[in-house]
Protein backbone atom coordinates (compact mmCIF):
# COMPACT_ATOMS: atom_id res chain seq x y z
CA UNK A 1 0.00 0.00 0.00
CA UNK A 2 1.29 3.72 -0.46
CA UNK A 3 1.39 5.83 2.09
CA UNK A 4 0.78 9.47 2.33
CA UNK A 5 2.12 11.67 5.35
CA UNK A 6 -0.22 13.51 6.77
CA UNK A 7 0.08 17.45 7.87
CA UNK A 8 0.48 15.96 11.63
CA UNK A 9 3.66 14.78 12.99
CA UNK A 10 4.24 10.93 12.84
CA UNK A 11 0.50 10.45 10.80
CA UNK A 12 0.28 8.19 8.06
CA UNK A 13 -2.63 7.20 5.78
CA UNK A 14 -2.89 4.61 3.51
CA UNK A 15 -3.80 5.25 0.30
CA UNK A 16 -5.25 2.78 -2.64
CA UNK A 17 -2.15 1.87 -5.24
CA UNK A 18 1.61 1.87 -4.27
CA UNK A 19 3.68 4.15 -6.21
CA UNK A 20 5.47 2.20 -9.20
CA UNK A 21 8.21 0.45 -9.90
CA UNK A 22 9.70 3.51 -11.96
CA UNK A 23 8.56 6.39 -9.42
CA UNK A 24 10.29 4.36 -6.67
CA UNK A 25 13.38 4.45 -9.15
CA UNK A 26 13.38 7.67 -10.01
CA UNK A 27 13.35 8.81 -6.35
CA UNK A 28 16.48 6.89 -5.75
CA UNK A 29 17.70 8.37 -8.91
CA UNK A 30 17.05 11.51 -7.27
CA UNK A 31 19.02 10.48 -4.19
CA UNK A 32 22.27 10.20 -5.38
CA UNK A 33 21.91 13.15 -8.21
CA UNK A 34 23.78 15.72 -7.47
CA UNK A 35 21.94 18.52 -8.55
CA UNK A 36 18.65 17.56 -6.00
CA UNK A 37 21.72 17.93 -2.97
CA UNK A 38 22.72 21.20 -4.33
CA UNK A 39 18.97 22.52 -4.62
CA UNK A 40 18.11 21.58 -1.28
CA UNK A 41 21.43 23.16 0.36
CA UNK A 42 20.40 26.76 -1.94
CA UNK A 43 16.76 26.20 -0.80
CA UNK A 44 17.97 25.29 2.81
CA UNK A 45 20.04 28.17 3.65
CA UNK A 46 18.01 30.66 2.59
CA UNK A 47 14.70 29.89 3.98
CA UNK A 48 14.14 32.62 6.75
CA UNK A 49 12.46 29.65 9.11
CA UNK A 50 15.56 27.46 8.83
CA UNK A 51 18.55 30.80 9.18
CA UNK A 52 16.70 32.17 12.04
CA UNK A 53 16.75 28.66 14.21
CA UNK A 54 20.59 28.10 12.80
CA UNK A 55 20.10 25.09 11.56
CA UNK A 56 22.98 23.66 9.74
CA UNK A 57 22.30 22.09 6.52
CA UNK A 58 20.88 18.43 7.03
CA UNK A 59 22.13 15.10 5.03
CA UNK A 60 19.47 12.90 2.99
CA UNK A 61 19.65 9.49 4.26
CA UNK A 62 17.07 7.79 2.28
CA UNK A 63 13.84 8.40 -0.03
CA UNK A 64 10.42 7.60 -0.48
CA UNK A 65 8.62 8.18 -3.32
CA UNK A 66 4.56 8.86 -2.11
CA UNK A 67 1.36 10.55 -2.55
CA UNK A 68 1.41 13.13 -0.10
CA UNK A 69 -1.87 15.85 0.99
CA UNK A 70 -1.49 18.88 -1.71
CA UNK A 71 -1.78 21.30 1.49
CA UNK A 72 0.79 19.43 3.78
CA UNK A 73 3.25 20.48 0.53
CA UNK A 74 1.94 23.94 0.49
CA UNK A 75 2.93 24.62 4.01
CA UNK A 76 5.79 26.10 3.31
CA UNK A 77 6.09 29.37 2.27
CA UNK A 78 1.94 29.76 2.60
CA UNK A 79 1.39 32.77 3.35
CA UNK A 80 2.52 33.45 -0.91
CA UNK A 81 0.00 30.52 -1.77
CA UNK A 82 -3.10 33.34 -2.15
CA UNK A 83 -0.68 35.45 -4.70
CA UNK A 84 0.45 32.19 -6.56
CA UNK A 85 -3.63 31.08 -6.96
CA UNK A 86 -4.62 34.66 -7.98
CA UNK A 87 -2.93 34.79 -10.75
CA UNK A 88 -4.23 31.54 -11.79
CA UNK A 89 -7.32 33.04 -11.73
CA UNK A 90 -6.53 35.99 -13.16
CA UNK A 91 -7.71 37.53 -16.65
CA UNK A 92 -6.80 40.38 -19.01
CA UNK A 93 -6.29 43.36 -16.82
CA UNK A 94 -6.50 42.00 -13.82
CA UNK A 95 -3.57 39.66 -14.30
CA UNK A 96 -0.73 42.91 -14.50
CA UNK A 97 -2.39 44.17 -10.70
CA UNK A 98 -1.90 40.51 -9.19
CA UNK A 99 -0.10 40.18 -6.43
CA UNK A 100 1.98 36.97 -8.35
CA UNK A 101 3.34 40.43 -10.76
CA UNK A 102 3.66 43.38 -8.62
CA UNK A 103 5.04 41.53 -5.61
CA UNK A 104 6.48 38.15 -6.05
CA UNK A 105 7.98 38.69 -9.71
CA UNK A 106 8.64 42.53 -9.79
CA UNK A 107 9.35 43.44 -6.05
CA UNK A 108 10.78 39.93 -4.76
CA UNK A 109 12.62 39.00 -8.14
CA UNK A 110 13.36 42.07 -9.61
CA UNK A 111 11.70 41.47 -13.18
CA UNK A 112 10.33 43.72 -15.02
CA UNK A 113 6.69 43.56 -15.98
CA UNK A 114 7.07 42.01 -19.54
CA UNK A 115 9.06 39.32 -18.06
CA UNK A 116 7.14 38.80 -14.95
CA UNK A 117 3.98 38.74 -17.63
CA UNK A 118 5.84 36.35 -19.32
CA UNK A 119 6.58 33.95 -15.91
CA UNK A 120 3.02 34.34 -15.21
CA UNK A 121 2.29 32.83 -18.72
CA UNK A 122 4.55 30.30 -18.35
CA UNK A 123 2.85 29.36 -15.01
CA UNK A 124 -0.89 29.09 -16.38
CA UNK A 125 0.76 27.18 -19.61
CA UNK A 126 2.17 24.27 -16.51
CA UNK A 127 -1.61 24.29 -14.75
CA UNK A 128 -3.10 23.28 -18.23
CA UNK A 129 -0.97 20.73 -18.14
CA UNK A 130 -0.85 19.77 -14.90
CA UNK A 131 -4.78 19.66 -15.81
CA UNK A 132 -4.58 17.82 -19.25
CA UNK A 133 -1.54 15.19 -18.17
CA UNK A 134 -1.62 15.50 -14.56
CA UNK A 135 1.50 15.98 -12.26
CA UNK A 136 4.20 14.16 -14.16
CA UNK A 137 7.38 15.50 -12.05
CA UNK A 138 7.17 14.79 -8.66
CA UNK A 139 7.67 17.72 -5.88
CA UNK A 140 10.85 17.45 -3.89
CA UNK A 141 9.86 17.34 -0.16
CA UNK A 142 12.59 16.98 3.08
CA UNK A 143 10.71 15.53 5.86
CA UNK A 144 11.42 18.10 8.84
CA UNK A 145 9.09 16.40 11.96
CA UNK A 146 12.27 16.83 14.06
CA UNK A 147 12.93 20.10 13.24
CA UNK A 148 11.27 23.30 14.81
CA UNK A 149 9.88 24.91 11.99
CA UNK A 150 5.88 26.04 11.57
CA UNK A 151 5.87 22.80 8.41
CA UNK A 152 6.17 19.70 8.14
CA UNK A 153 7.37 19.33 4.86
CA UNK A 154 10.27 21.49 3.58
CA UNK A 155 9.53 21.25 -0.15
CA UNK A 156 12.37 22.62 -2.21
CA UNK A 157 10.94 21.85 -5.45
CA UNK A 158 7.74 21.38 -7.06
CA UNK A 159 5.98 24.90 -5.62
CA UNK A 160 4.15 25.60 -8.67
CA UNK A 161 3.01 21.97 -9.88
CA UNK A 162 1.79 22.09 -6.18
CA UNK A 163 -0.24 25.06 -6.79
CA UNK A 164 -1.34 24.21 -10.04
CA UNK A 165 -3.15 21.04 -8.16
CA UNK A 166 -4.31 23.13 -5.65
CA UNK A 167 -6.02 24.97 -7.92
CA UNK A 168 -7.49 22.43 -9.98
CA UNK A 169 -9.16 20.60 -6.90
CA UNK A 170 -6.44 17.54 -6.46
CA UNK A 171 -6.14 16.09 -2.92
CA UNK A 172 -2.73 14.38 -3.68
CA UNK A 173 0.39 15.30 -5.31
CA UNK A 174 3.30 12.55 -6.18
CA UNK A 175 6.29 13.43 -4.32
CA UNK A 176 10.00 11.81 -3.65
CA UNK A 177 9.84 12.94 0.23
CA UNK A 178 13.68 12.77 1.93
CA UNK A 179 14.76 11.34 5.11
CA UNK A 180 17.46 13.30 6.52
CA UNK A 181 20.03 13.43 9.56
CA UNK A 182 18.91 15.22 12.85
CA UNK A 183 18.56 18.58 13.55
CA UNK A 184 21.96 20.39 14.12
CA UNK A 185 22.22 23.98 15.33
CA UNK A 186 25.50 25.75 13.73
CA UNK A 187 28.03 26.97 16.24
CA UNK A 188 28.67 30.31 14.66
Amino acid sequence: MLQMISRKPCEIDRGEQPPSFAMQFKALLALVWPKTHVKFERDWCKAASVTARHYETPRFTRVDALWIPVDSVLEKNHEENEAYLEVLRANGAQLEQARYIQDIQIGNHGRTLACALAKAEEFRRLARSVERDGIRRPVLLVDVAEFDLPYRMFRFDGHHRAICAKHLGMDLVPAFVFKVTPPVISRH
